[in-house]
């Protein structure tokens, strides 16, 4: 267990500055041990698991097993901000340009209820203002996409969600490679010691700047090309980077 230390040991001070119980996260990962061995007895055998056969697989006692394999653990849902963003750059009437506030599209009213009509468009406007991704002119009227993406504020709900969807495809992609991924997943990381501050911090801006590039290429590219299908495909992906820096050389 000791070789998944740099997994755990992330999450753990994060589930305790969230105030989590550890019994909670311990219920919690039975559900996604029930799930796991039943989608691996599955693969192997073709048929469904027994409640026998899963307990076995994850020492976890059969009333266990009973209790939570019929319980739903994915949670795909996109964040309505962040496409709401997207759309606002890739649509080719939109093109990222200032919208007015209100009115008939294109207006940042019209495009918050194409995004959802559940949520009224002020509450979305508030979010994205408060998070810095979008400014009002000075009369109030006119809105301005001054960041490429939603952000979520630090410690939000949005932003756990967002870290959650995000490290689950990542830790997904890595997982599947080393179970023997055929075609491989990409997941590559550059990683050096003995650097200065300075130094990384160079290294660090022009990585965000490339990744940025990309990503803008990428998002326009997807978009384009899911406009082009006469119906929604069949396949989803998430392409993410990350630059992690620290004073330990270990």
């Amino acid at each position: 267990m000791e070789i998944f230390d740099a997994l755990f040991a992330p999450i753990a001070r994060l589930l305790v500055a969230r105030g989590l119980p550890f019994p909670d996260l311990v219920e919690r990962m039975k559900l996604h041990y029930v799930q796991a061995a039943i989608a691996q007895a599955g693969a192997q055998s073709g048929d469904r698991a027994t409640d026998s056969r899963v307990s076995v697989l994850t020492g976890l006692q059969r009333r266990d097993v009973v209790r939570l394999r019929d319980q739903d653990v994915k949670d795909r849902r996109p964040n309505h901000l962040a496409r709401l963003v997207a759309l606002w750059q890739t649509e080719p009437d939109l093109g990222g340009q200032p919208l007015p506030r209100s009115g008939p599209a294109p207006s940042f009213e019209a495009l918050a209820q194409t995004v959802r009509r559940d949520v009224h468009p002020r509450t979305m406007l508030d979010t994205l203002l408060a998070a810095g991704t979008v400014a009002l002119s000075d009369d109030g009227q006119e809105v301005r996409l001054i960041q490429p993406s939603y952000q979520p504020l630090a410690g939000s709900d949005d932003q756990l969600a967002y870290l959650s969807r995000n490290l689950g495809d990542h830790a997904q992609a890595a997982a599947e490679n080393v179970q023997g991924a055929d075609p491989p997943h990409f997941e590559r990381a550059v990683h050096y010691t003995g650097l200065t501050e300075a130094q990384v911090a160079e290294l660090s801006a022009r990585f965000a700047a490339a990744e940025m590039a990309l990503f803008q290429e990428i998002s326009q590219t997807a978009a384009r090309m899911k406009e082009e299908n006469a119906t929604p495909g069949p396949r989803r992906f998430r392409a993410g980077g990350y630059f992690y820096r620290t004073g330990d050389n270990d």
